[in-house]
């Protein structure tokens, strides 16, 4: 009954709320962010749906990143993480294999860097739609403890396909938009086992005036292989059963950004599970802040540009094109 797919889907979901994927900088320009991501949980879902309360799992996640245009049409992008979590047995439960063999869960909080992530998008159509693969690569930034309520991760090396559509909604909502994410991960088999898994995250948003923003998040997961909750301790696979879960699950979230000068931004969110199966079930609030960075030559070229007047939706950031 572990947290880990809370924590990396947590953040994935805190990366959605805080710009829209499909549109990316334009060359030479890129922000520098800082994450906080509190996440509060009690209940895993067993294979059937049905909560079990083992006792709370508390999480504290910053999370680093950048994201720069090398070209108009193409972005690199880092992050890490660093998790500071902790799970305390409720208070009359009597301890089961998991609690006694796990050496996290001692109601302490413990921190550690989580997974390094790196990502390449290219922007492949940007008239009306926009349309935005993908390939990200999951590194595990060191060998750390993937047994026991709370802890940070799965210690497994993921490759990520797939593709961001986005869309303005006009001409009947000119600063509405949308953003759909849908994603394929290879993860690194472990126990002879698949547990590649499936993604899709839908955003939309709306710009009440050009420096605040609304948005609605929802995300679903389906993982192909794995073990269903919960797991016996004779299983022969028991040690790597948090590692081998095979989650699926609903969440629902919102989101505001601020702009509070011209180069920095301020993001709030809260996401919430709606359902699932062998997953943890959450809320998770959070706060972010960027700073958007344009080198000299992104500013140099941008006074040199004439203004496309015919296109619409073709140049810029979705934040840019609601103003």
């Amino acid at each position: 009954m572990s947290i880990q797919d809370l924590v990396i889907l947590g953040i994935s979901s805190f990366a959605a709320a805080l710009h829209a994927q499909a549109w990316l900088p334009g060359s030479g320009e890129g922000s520098v962010s800082i994450s906080y991501l509190g996440l509060f949980s009690s209940d895993h879902l067993l294979s059937s749906g049905q909560p079990q309360n083992r006792g709370p799992v508390r999480q504290n996640i910053v999370t680093a990143g950048v994201i720069y245009g090398i070209t108009d049409r193409l972005t690199v992008s880092a992050e890490v993480p660093y998790i500071d979590s902790k799970f305390n047995l409720t208070p009359g439960l009597a301890p089961n294999a998991h609690d006694l063999e796990s050496k996290v869960d001692d109601g302490r909080y413990r921190g550690t860097f989580q997974d390094f992530r790196v990502d390449l998008k290219f922007n492949a159509i940007r008239r009306g739609l926009m349309f935005t693969p993908f390939l990200e690569a999951v590194v595990p930034s060191h060998s750390y403890v993937t047994f026991g309520h709370a802890a940070p991760g799965k210690d497994l090396r993921e490759l990520h396909l797939g593709s961001d559509i986005g869309r303005l909604l006009n001409p009947f909502l000119p600063r509405a938009y949308f953003d759909l994410r849908c994603s394929y991960a290879f993860v690194q088999p472990l126990d002879g086992m698949n547990i590649d898994r499936t993604n899709a995250d839908l955003e939309v948003g709306y710009f009440v005036k050009s420096t605040i923003a609304v948005r609605a998040i929802g995300s679903v997961q389906k993982t192909l292989g794995g073990l269903e909750s919960p797991v016996s301790p004779d299983n022969p696979f028991f040690a790597d059963h948090d590692r081998l879960e095979r989650g699926h699950y609903s969440r629902v979230g919102a989101g505001l950004t601020l702009s509070v000068s011209r180069n920095i931004d301020l993001f709030f969110m809260i996401v919430t599970t709606l359902s699932g199966k062998n997953a943890q079930s959450f809320t998770a609030p959070g706060v972010g802040l960027s700073w958007n960075f344009h080198t000299r030559h992104s500013r140099e070229r941008s006074a040199a540009m004439v203004p496309d007047k015919t296109s619409g939706t073709d140049l810029g950031t979705v934040e840019q094109l609601a103003k």
